[in-house]
């Protein structure tokens, strides 16, 4: 669902309500599908918290370790 992604991206924690409004769906039918995304639930408040994923950080190649890739790229492709 790309909507779950954009609220995501948008909230850190958002109400049971308002999701389910977002996503055109039932309360119960929103907090059964965040929670099996891992998201939480406080019951007394109606309120979702969103577990964000983990961000990827781009590890630099020193050269060395590029110019062996790019000699067993072209290996495989001649």
């Amino acid at each position: 669902m790309f909507e779950v992604e954009l609220l995501l991206s948008a909230y850190s924690t958002t109400s049971i309500q308002d999701a389910a409004q977002f996503l055109e769906v039932s309360e119960e039918d929103a907090t059964n599908y965040v929670l099996l995304r891992g998201w939480t639930v406080d019951p007394a408040s109606q309120i979702l918290t969103v577990t964000k994923k983990a961000t990827v950080k781009w590890q630099k190649l020193d050269p060395d370790e590029l110019q062996r890739l790019t000699e067993y790229i072209f290996h495989l492709e001649h």
